[in-house]
């Protein structure tokens, strides 16, 4: 027997069925909206008591479905400088004014200045007027972005209204300080260091950049004493680290300098100027095999750079080891052409082995890029360039 098919009772059917699982999933949404919710609360509960792996923990359990969670993961990876990760997570948050200030921040730690200044320049667009904290950050980035490209007149017109929009926050008068040592004012600098360590006295920014700017001065244990200040707060900071290490370097304690960038590899296996500092401290220890291992380290991680190549020949030229000397230093210029100083170097070991006209050819290469030394050497050899 046939069952007689009712077009219109089919039809309320499905229609029915349909409105039942848009109810379920408006249901399953709610019900997970709240859970990402309660995380996120144990997270910022977590975070007020500086258990910040508890908290990584909450706000990553809620990412899927909170855009508040990837936001607030983004800002606490920024606070442990782990700016790559804090970078995916805060592009994958709600792009709000909040996301972006904090973005923007974390690209200038990545030198990606273009980038940075879009997200600061967005995170400007979306702020609200009462949100001085946010603009303040953007402006301050803007600032850092127009001090990288030598245009001082500009940074400094993003710090005035940086600070205008907040001057209780450290980050503004810590960029002023930037940019005041950047056009060659290092008093001004160290003032506006300090300002920024008296509103926030763990900055860890402000405690690198002061830390930093008295190893410029040769003010080493003025120098050691701010950032190891800076570190008992913020003890796997690996840019203090890294800078104290650097301090120790030039105060010739190199067992400590050895120390903190061991240090800092052992947090940050990829940190690359660290194995080439420790490279450094081996070279000038005469121990070149150490040396050399050191960099081959760094260009492991980063076969794209040029420093560790030319760091290399410069240690096999120590050693008179000139053709290996020669290759590494030709890998480096073949990575970065504008680098005169090596095309020079390479043009004094072809000099010593006799080989002329490569010496020759790597001199005019080196004065065509504007070296003074290589233009005075073609012209005593009546070399056009």
């Amino acid at each position: 027997m046939t069952v007689p098919h009712n077009k219109q009772c089919g039809t309320v059917v499905l229609r029915d069925m349909f409105k039942r699982g848009a109810i379920l999933v408006l249901v399953v949404m709610a019900t997970l909206t709240a859970k990402a919710q309660g995380l996120v609360a144990k997270g910022v509960a977590a975070e007020t008591k500086g258990l910040s792996e508890l908290a990584e923990g909450y706000y990553r359990q809620a990412s899927d479905t909170s855009a508040e969670a990837r936001l607030r993961l983004g800002v606490l990876l920024e606070g442990e400088e782990r700016y790559d990760e804090a970078i995916r997570w805060l592009a994958a948050a709600d792009s709000g004014a909040e996301a972006m200030a904090h973005l923007a921040a974390c690209l200038t730690e990545r030198r990606r200045w273009d980038d940075a200044r879009s997200a600061a320049e967005k995170a400007l667009e979306l702020a609200l007027d009462t949100e001085n904290g946010l603009q303040a950050s953007a402006m301050g980035t803007l600032a850092l972005v127009y001090c990288e490209q030598g245009n001082y007149t500009n940074a400094a017109i993003w710090v005035r209204k940086a600070l205008a929009a907040d001057p209780g926050a450290a980050r503004p008068h810590n960029i002023d300080g930037i940019v005041r040592y950047r056009r060659g004012d290092d008093n001004e600098a160290i003032k506006a260091f300090r300002e920024a360590l008296k509103l926030e006295p763990d900055n860890t920014d402000a405690c690198f950049d002061l830390g930093s700017l008295y190893c410029y001065r040769n003010n080493h244990d003025l120098a050691i004493s701010t950032l190891r200040k800076g570190l008992k707060k913020h003890r796997k900071s690996v840019k203090l680290l890294y800078a104290l290490g650097w301090a120790y370097k030039l105060k010739g304690e190199t067992a400590g300098a050895i120390e903190c960038l061991q240090n800092v590899v052992s947090i940050d296996s990829g940190y690359v100027n660290a194995y080439n500092r420790m490279g450094d401290i081996y070279f000038e220890r005469g121990e070149f095999d150490n040396a050399v291992e050191q960099y081959r380290h760094a260009i492991r991680i980063a076969p794209g750079l040029s420093e560790a190549y030319r760091l290399i020949g410069r240690t096999y030229a120590e050693q008179r080891l000139y053709p290996k000397a020669i290759h590494y230093y030709q890998k480096a210029v073949g990575i970065d052409g504008s680098d005169a100083e090596t095309y020079c170097a390479i043009a004094e070991l072809y000099g010593r082995q006799g080989q002329q006209a490569k010496e020759k050819a790597n001199y005019r290469r080196a004065a065509r890029l504007g070296h003074q030394n290589a233009r005075q050497w073609c012209t005593q050899h009546s070399v056009t360039y």
